[in-house]
């Protein structure tokens, strides 16, 4: 029965984390997402159950691709930001007039 109870934990435990990469590809697809919770290691006696490990590693594979995919995002955000400040610095007009024509 505990064993039945550890493998339900690492279960849901699972379940959790992978509905936190789902929000993740979801944002970067631009879809709507749910705010994640954060999330803490589970706190259960033993090891992950054997027969869970290549969920588990599929699961990890994810993250690291989600975490490359995020990384790529914001690096070209930053560009955008950056290209935007220059145009937007080279484009604004001055606060004061610069110079007045008194022959116009």
């Amino acid at each position: 029965m505990a064993e039945d109870r550890l493998y339900i934990l690492w279960e849901s435990e699972l379940d959790r984390l992978e509905l936190d990469v789902l929000r993740v590809e979801r944002l970067l697809k631009g879809l709507n997402t749910l705010p994640a919770e954060p999330w803490d290691p589970p706190h259960a006696p033993g090891q992950l159950p054997g027969d869970l490990i290549p969920r588990a590693q599929h699961l990890l594979d994810r993250q690291a691709r989600a975490r490359a995919d995020l990384q790529r995002a914001l690096a070209s955000a930053q560009k955008q930001i950056a290209y935007g400040d220059r145009v937007s610095g080279a484009t604004t007009a001055p606060a004061e007039p610069v110079y007045l024509d008194l022959e116009a």
